[in-house]
């Protein structure tokens, strides 16, 4: 059926093409190895860079922490001086303090106050002055025995003034509905 010179020469065609076909599947298979070393590399550069980053940033925030703690406690110490130079500086001949409201007074007084529990109304000075909660708090004390009168009882008005009636009524206009 075939001739054996034609099937050997069939044999070394296909072998070739098969050498130049797995050749060239190596070498893709090598750059695309290589692609993924570049791009594990990349990454390995990029989490370094973000780790450093990162630690530069956290060390920024604990110096700026520390320095207003620092900051802070000058700022106590300043307050401080300055609170005693004026409690020392300003005292009149016989040794009295010329300061109307004294810081350190204060914070003693404040110390040796005890704590109370906030209002939730206002204190009366009197006892005839109901407080602002009060249901009666605003109204006119009104005595309901007593008859209501024209004085006492003014006529309701709406503030216009009226006229008759029956003069309204009279009207064509007002009654065409």
């Amino acid at each position: 059926m075939f001739d054996l010179g034609f099937l050997i020469f069939i044999g070394f065609i296909c072998s070739i093409v098969g050498i130049l076909l797995g050749v060239g599947l190596y070498r893709n298979n090598t750059i695309s190895e290589k692609q993924a070393e570049q791009l594990k590399q990349q990454l390995s550069e990029a989490k370094a860079k973000n780790d450093a980053y990162q630690q530069h940033v956290a060390d920024h925030f604990s110096q700026t922490a520390l320095m207003l703690n620092d900051l802070t406690e000058k700022y106590k110490d300043i307050h401080q001086h300055l609170a005693l130079g004026a409690e020392q500086l300003c005292r009149d001949e016989e040794g009295h303090s010329l300061l109307v409201d004294s810081p350190l007074s204060d914070d003693i007084n404040q110390a040796n106050r005890p704590i109370q529990q906030p209002l939730d109304y206002a204190p009366k000075s009197n006892t005839e002055n109901s407080g602002t909660l009060s249901e009666d708090y605003g109204l006119e004390k009104v005595n309901l025995n007593d008859t209501p009168t024209e004085a006492n009882n003014p006529p309701y008005t709406d503030g216009f003034e009226s006229t008759d009636s029956e003069d309204d009524f009279s009207d064509p206009k007002i009654h065409a509905v």
